[in-house]
């Protein structure tokens, strides 16, 4: 009987994943009304090029062009970075069931919601998910980045293209290292299968969170390279540094 309940609980789970509290009358799997709603969006000044959020408004007087010191030191590939939520509370606890449960279907209603918290102001052509080795994505049968990146497309009517930037190269956990180790465990995992049909294109490219943005940032590096007019990079949540 305990067995079955474990199975029933993995399946059909009875407790929001957060707070335990009952799933009645829930639209999203494994949360309950409440703590989605207190999904927390990004708020407050941040750095026009990382997105790095500022302590205070001050900040911004405080900083030459309104850009944190890092963007200042060395500018990132990418011409934008944005996020639409904090990593933390039930944010953070929905990344993780996401990913590592895995679950699959959290796909669909976090990318909506993730859509739902922007303002594409630049002109853009197509959203492009950042990829995951073969051998991860055996594993977790799924890549979160694509499912994201699926919604995003379809809330800003952007053609979706998944499968010219690939990662060539498995790499450590990101979350395993510091910035310096993220920075080098990226350099040159990733490639285009079609470099010509990035040239001169304006993209969004997608991923879960933005902590270092060093996976980020080296993709866009690729883009870049290969012809890019520009890489606005969007991830569901910002994590501290």
């Amino acid at each position: 009987m305990h067995a079955l309940r474990f199975l029933l609980d993995i399946v059909l789970p009875a407790a929001c994943s957060y707070c335990r509290s009952s799933l009645s009358g829930s639209a999203v799997p494994f949360f309950c009304p409440q703590c989605w709603s207190e999904l927390a969006p990004l708020q407050g000044p941040v750095c026009p090029d990382c997105g790095k959020p500022f302590s205070s408004a001050a900040s911004l007087v405080l900083s030459p062009g309104h850009r944190c010191r890092s963007c200042r030191e060395l500018p990132p590939h990418f011409d934008q970075a944005l996020a639409a939520g904090y990593f933390e509370g039930p944010l953070r606890e929905a990344v993780h069931v996401f990913k590592y449960r895995p679950l699959r279907a959290l796909g669909v209603p976090l990318g909506a919601w993730m859509a739902a918290q922007v303002r594409l102001v630049h002109p853009l052509d197509r959203v492009m998910p950042v990829p995951l080795h073969r051998t991860r994505l055996r594993t977790r049968g799924f890549n979160q980045a694509l499912l994201l990146a699926a919604a995003v497309g379809r809330r800003f009517s952007l053609e979706l293209d998944y499968d010219n930037l690939v990662r060539i190269r498995a790499t450590r956990p990101q979350v395993e290292l510091n910035g310096p180790e993220r920075t080098q465990n990226v350099r040159g995992a990733f490639e285009l299968r079609r470099p010509d049909a990035v040239a001169g294109m304006r993209l969004l490219l997608v991923d879960d969170v933005f902590t270092t943005g060093a996976t980020l940032n080296e993709c866009s590096r690729v883009l870049k390279e290969a012809g890019a007019a520009s890489v606005i990079a969007f991830t569901l949540a910002r994590a501290p540094e």
